[in-house]
């Protein structure tokens, strides 16, 4: 946010469509200066161009209000992703740069109900149809709209009036760019502030997930709450599963097997929860399985826990070995989710993982 409080002359630089192969998705930005640059969209040779670009017009003082060009990612960028970017560009105004700074005030400040965790923000950018349009904030009741259009993606072009029926109240311009502040965080609890758990807590703080880290022992759980970041001291804390929202993924490494137990006997009862598991052996899975299926659990609900947790082919046992090898887990379930979901525009899932 740094950037946004100075003087500094500025523009704001985003996708708004792609095709194909792409660095990064639609909804992706950064703001650039003269000086510096804030956020990505995807680094390599377009990103080097359109920064350059952009610091050619602010040093001619000729910022386009808003201008959308696509850059085909070929050969002539020196980049083989072999598809193209629709890119807007905005001259960050004062009042766009407020609407801006507040977009990102409100995603930090605001909250999406008890386990929802942080709350959809959204930014709306003038089409080159209206250039000298203001940006809109989107937040609140209004947010569950534009997320209803555009579900975990991060933004894209809106059709011509196209929102004006489910934004009441929000002053937008025909045909406008939207783009998500927040990165549509996977709701995600990890039960266990070990040393394991702390090094998956560690490794997730840059992802998308909006972390609930859980521990029956106050003082492993006496962290900073961040946006991301929810630590909940819960003395039984398989009480929590059932206040977790639809979709949540659930990951179980207590310290205690009979906590393990019991939390991952509630997380499989509950059939809408996106993902179960539980660190350890496949021995320890067996006879987890063994003493549920002795307590009626169904055979449907114990196919769904995941046990050993972590990518195929990754065996080590240090923290941060595994905490890397569940990460990237994690990360392919989401995209996993977001391409059955239809909001995720992959024509083909990836398997990470074991079961």
């Amino acid at each position: 946010m740094g950037l946004l409080q100075t003087n500094a002359p500025m523009m704001m630089v985003s996708i708004a469509d792609i095709a194909g192969s792409t660095p990064r998705e639609a909804g992706a930005f950064m703001v650039i200066s003269a000086a510096d640059v804030m956020g990505t969209v995807g680094g390599g040779n377009l990103e080097h161009q359109l920064t350059r670009k952009a610091r050619d017009w602010l040093a001619q003082d000729a910022v386009p209000m808003a201008q959308f060009m696509r850059f085909p990612l070929g050969p002539s960028l020196g980049q083989c992703c072999g598809g193209s970017v629709q890119v807007a560009f905005h001259a960050l105004t004062a009042q766009r740069r407020a609407s801006l700074l507040q977009g990102i005030m409100a995603l930090h400040g605001g909250q999406g109900g008890p386990g929802q965790g942080v709350a959809p923000v959204w930014l709306l950018l003038p089409s080159d149809q209206n250039p000298d349009g203001d940006f809109s904030v989107v937040s609140g009741d209004n947010a569950p709209f534009l997320a209803a259009q555009f579900g975990n993606l991060r933004g894209g072009m809106l059709a011509n009036n196209g929102v004006s029926a489910g934004l009441a109240g929000v002053s937008h311009p025909s045909g406008a760019l939207a783009v998500r502040l927040d990165d549509g965080a996977t709701p995600l609890w990890l039960f266990g502030a070990g040393h394991v758990g702390a090094a998956i807590a560690r490794a997730l703080a840059p992802l998308p997930f909006n972390l609930h880290w859980v521990d029956s022992r106050a003082d492993y759980i006496d962290h900073l709450e961040t946006s991301h970041l929810h630590p909940i001291h819960s003395p039984n804390p398989w009480e929590e599963i059932a206040d977790l929202p639809a979709g949540a993924l659930v990951l179980i490494l207590t310290h205690s097997h009979a906590e393990d137990f019991e939390i991952c006997r509630a997380a499989l009862l509950r059939a809408d929860l996106g993902f179960v598991g539980m660190i350890g052996s496949a021995t320890k899975r067996a006879r987890f399985v063994a003493r549920m299926r002795a307590r009626a659990v169904p055979d449907a609900a114990l196919a769904r826990l995941s046990c050993p947790i972590g990518v195929a082919g990754i065996t080590g046992k240090h923290p941060a070995v595994i905490a890397a090898s569940v990460a990237a887990q994690l990360v392919g379930l989401r995209e996993n989710m977001q391409v059955q979901s239809g909001t995720q525009p992959e024509n083909k899932t990836r398997q990470f993982g074991r079961n």
